[in-house]
């Protein structure tokens, strides 16, 4: 079979390699759909230990097939079901496995190789992050379960609740990802982007309102929007020193804050602590999902009450994966669907 492996930094190859068997508790997929992701450019471009462990390695992790062999013992699942993938699961070992935060283990290895004819899904997410897709959900929607997944495990960290304002920091793919989210449980919504040209598709997500950082007085407007306090939640999904602080400011006093983009190890971020103290903000950290996160997220794909049209722009060839990296390497673009 074909299957595009990851090297090193911008080197990524289209390999024939022999298909899988699957082995005890085990099955392989056969690839439906996968989508290109904002973390594999950025894995691409740098590497990314966390998300692909040793090179080289497989290539791609959000995926959606149908089942083309299935291992000893296993009777979640049989030839010929639809499925979603996830990338983790609990190992069953671990304090963290075994109180319902798998992805703190200190052994968690992110499971990779959407991007491939055929996926060898190893026992551990078998048993406990394979997730059936019914047949009137296209495959490319159900493989959008793990970026969602994500931002429903943001939204329950900081328990927002019908009715809550919540503010979210960048206007990309992730952002109306989180949009959806927090519209799921209740929120209003708010977004706040850079570029205006970006922020009309939030408000086709569902967005109550959007504010441009460009605009002076945005931090009023913002401030009027949230009932004149400030908004309950802040949800930071740029990654950057910069947008972590303004998190920390625009929240209401007694608020909480969502670090949902990520920085770089060893960033630093001088917050106002004399703030964080005396107004009592929360400020919370968060990272993937758990196979919880994962079913909700699969539950509200397949109900349509995510849009994703707004998110997956275009095709791409399993055989072109190499070239699509090089030629986007740089840019900032919409998720497109990995066919065989």
């Amino acid at each position: 079979m074909r299957r595009v492996i990851y090297h090193g930094p911008r080197d990524i190859r289209l390999e024939n390699v022999p298909m899988p068997a699957p082995g005890p508790g085990e099955v392989v997929v056969k690839l439906g759909a996968a989508l290109t992701c904002g973390t594999d450019f950025k894995a691409y471009r740098q590497g990314h230990p966390v998300l692909l462990g040793t090179y080289p390695s497989p290539f791609g992790h959000e995926l959606a097939g149908t089942v083309s062999a299935v291992g000893r013992g296993v009777t979640s699942a049989k030839e010929g079901d639809r499925v979603v993938v996830a990338n983790s699961a609990p190992m069953d070992e671990c304090f963290w496995c075994t109180h319902g935060q798998n992805h703190l283990c200190p052994k968690l290895t992110l499971h990779n190789g959407a991007y491939a004819e055929y996926d060898l899904v190893p026992a551990h997410i078998v048993k406990h992050n394979l997730h059936p897709l019914k047949a009137s959900v296209p495959f490319e929607v159900g493989a959008m379960a793990e970026p969602f997944s994500t931002t429903i495990h943001a939204a329950e960290i900081l328990d927002v609740r019908p009715g809550d304002t919540a503010l979210v920091i960048g206007a990309g793919p992730m952002s109306i990802m989180l949009v959806h989210a927090l519209i799921a449980r209740g929120a209003r919504a708010g977004v706040l982007g850079r570029s205006k040209e970006h922020l009309p598709a939030t408000l086709s997500a569902g967005a109550e309102k959007s504010f441009s950082s460009l605009d002076g007085a945005f931090k009023e407007q913002i401030r009027a929007w949230a009932d004149g306090r400030g908004p309950d939640h802040v949800f930071e999904a740029v990654g950057r020193a910069e947008t972590h602080i303004l998190a920390v400011e625009l929240v209401r006093d007694g608020g909480k804050v969502c670090l949902f983009g990520g920085c770089a190890p060893g960033t630093m971020v001088p917050f106002d602590v004399h703030r964080i103290h005396y107004k009592q903000i929360a400020v919370h950290g968060v990272f993937h999902h758990t196979p919880r996160h994962f079913r909700e997220a699969v539950r509200l794909l397949s109900e349509g009450k995510v849009k994703t049209a707004l998110l997956i722009k275009g095709v791409v060839r399993l055989a072109d994966i190499p070239a699509f990296f090089a030629a986007n390497a740089d840019k900032s673009i919409p998720k497109s669907v990995v066919t065989a």
